[in-house]
């Protein structure tokens, strides 16, 4: 009989205490090491985190970017949040378990987890993420019980693809075609798109020697 999978998750106090907020947050320093440090996660029965309210979720959200494009996809229905589907997303991601760490094995970590999210879902083998934002949106169902961190991947080419069928029809589109019609993504994603600029310069000033 297969076990139910558990998820990385952190109580909701520590977003009260740190300055609960809805949207996007651009104070990464603030929230990203609170939220990740190892001694305050813990992983959950997925089937009772997505209704436990007194914990978040911790999820990886990774905008990928090859020269002035971004990668968008339409959540399909082999994803498993099914009130997500058909929407446009540019965030790659999910949730994180215990899977990702090995049984038993070391303590319980976001970053690792989060590379093996992105390799899983996109053909990157490495890449130099930076994490650039927060998001919280407790106006959602979703939102209420997820807690995303905003990554920023610069890869060489396009030459992706997505690996899950609850990507569908990934393609590298101009930044200016991608802010056209945010009704048509799902909540993140426009928090995203509506900060694009400011999420790209947090990523290029991050990046610079000695940063």
């Amino acid at each position: 009989m297969a076990t139910e999978e558990r998820v990385l998750c952190f109580e909701r106090t520590i977003l009260d205490d740190l300055g609960a907020f809805n949207g996007i947050s651009l104070e990464i320093d603030r929230y990203f090491p609170a939220v990740t440090e190892p001694s305050r996660l813990r992983y959950l029965n997925r089937s009772e985190a997505e209704h436990d309210k007194r914990y978040k979720q911790l999820i990886p959200y990774v905008l990928i970017v090859c020269n002035g494009r971004i990668l968008r996809y339409r959540r399909g229905k082999g994803g498993q949040e099914t009130r997500l589907h058909g929407l446009y997303s540019v965030g790659i991601g999910g949730h994180i378990s215990d899977e990702d760490r090995g049984l038993f094995s070391g303590p319980i970590g976001y970053h690792e987890g989060m590379r093996r999210e992105l390799m899983e879902e996109v053909a990157i083998e490495d890449a130099n993420d930076t994490p650039v934002a927060v998001i919280n949106d407790d106006t959602t169902d979703v939102g209420q019980v997820h807690f995303g961190v905003v990554h920023v991947v610069h890869v060489p080419d396009e030459a992706v693809a997505g690996r899950r069928s609850g990507i569908v029809g990934p393609e590298f589109v101009p930044f200016t075609e991608a802010t056209r019609d945010l009704d048509a993504y799902e909540s993140w994603s426009r928090f995203c798109l509506e900060n694009l600029d400011q999420l790209l310069a947090r990523a290029a000033e991050a990046a610079k020697p000695g940063a």
